[in-house]
């Protein structure tokens, strides 16, 4: 939800346009545990790690948290968490985050009947006289469609109302990840349900609470009162605000870590196989430049052979002239000589 402002906004087609379009766009469904095709419904812990297998899901950012209370029966909390989808601007999933008792942790716990449980569609809160038991920390999709999720809530925890609106800035927004990673925090804190400390009012109030230290950019409206109240009376809760924050920001900075060194590993693994690569490339080319070498040197002896055959051909060539040349010289002189005797011979007939 954008925030608003006390002047008057200006028309925007964009925005027009987005308006009258976005009842037609369909969901996504690319992103596990946030956008599914399905409902699904997840431990906190097993949410944690489907985030951690989708990036896409993981980059997910909760643009409002709303708090919602039953206004029947043990008048049980819970949290509507919107995200937004990471690409597709338009698409927003509505999480439902609650603490009950785990399923198997119904029956009575003090041998004396004391304990009794309460259903509320699939949840199962405890009433007053209950020891602390296994809490189920869970958060599950709903249809991403206005009048369908207030069918799914009614159905599911009857009627109910909202107290209140948590708007956080579209600069600083909480990714699902980061939620997830506080949500195993506060199961790891308080793992069981005790109705004095730790039920279903303590969580909301933590969870809410918790993320408004953490991600301080927030717009916060109260729609009703009530909140963790049950008959109109405060309910007791362990005041665990500032040791959960301490504990996330540990948590997170290991992740960030465990991240971080991931990223250098593998930044490193493409250096080496880039460095690879290049050495493989160099003894490729070194090879070239080799056979192109002995090529070259080879061309170059038959280049000098064909010359010494050529030199050796007209050194041949130029012998034998002169030889020719000699025998002429030689016939003419003998040829002259016969011809001075003929002369001589006939002088002396007369």
């Amino acid at each position: 939800m954008a925030f608003k402002s006390k002047s008057v906004k200006r028309f925007s087609v964009r925005g027009f346009l987005a308006a009258i379009l976005h009842p037609f766009m369909t969901s996504p469904t690319d992103a596990p545990g946030v956008f599914t095709s399905n409902d699904s419904y997840n431990d906190v812990r097993d949410w944690h790690t489907l985030l951690l297998n989708n990036e896409l899901s993981s980059q997910c950012e909760l643009e409002r948290m709303v708090c919602c209370k039953c206004t029947t029966s043990v008048e049980h909390e819970f949290l509507l968490l919107h995200f937004r989808h990471p690409t597709q601007h338009h698409a927003v999933a509505i999480l439902v985050l609650d603490r009950t008792l785990r399923p198997d942790s119904t029956e009575n716990h003090n041998g004396n009947g004391s304990s009794r449980s309460v259903s509320i569609g699939q949840s199962t809160v405890v009433s007053p006289s209950a020891s602390a038991t296994p809490a189920h920390d869970s958060i599950f999709t709903t249809p991403n469609n206005g009048s369908a999720i207030e069918s799914y809530l009614t159905k599911r925890y009857g009627q109910y109302k909202c107290l209140c609106n948590l708007d956080f800035s579209a600069s600083a927004r909480p990714s699902a990840m980061q939620v997830s990673v506080l949500l195993c925090v506060l199961r790891k804190h308080s793992p069981n349900y005790h109705l004095w400390q730790y039920q279903c009012y303590w969580y909301a109030y933590t969870v809410w609470e918790a993320l408004k230290r953490l991600f301080p950019a927030y717009r916060e409206r109260t729609l009703s009162e009530g909140r963790s109240r049950f008959c109109g009376q405060e309910i007791r809760k362990a005041e665990s605000v500032e040791a959960v924050c301490e504990l996330y920001r540990a948590e997170w900075a290991c992740l960030e870590n465990a991240a971080e060194d991931s990223r250098r590993a593998k930044e490193e693994e493409v250096h080496r196989l880039r460095m690879e690569g290049l050495m493989e490339g160099r003894a490729q080319c070194q090879q070239e430049v080799d056979i192109e070498r002995r090529q070259r040197e080879e061309a170059e002896r038959r280049a000098d052979e064909e010359k010494r055959r050529a030199d050796e051909e007209r050194r041949q060539r130029e012998g034998a002239e002169r030889k020719a040349d000699e025998e002429r010289k030689e016939f003419e002189a003998e040829l002259n000589r016969m011809r001075a005797r003929m002369a001589e011979l006939e002088r002396h007939a007369v």
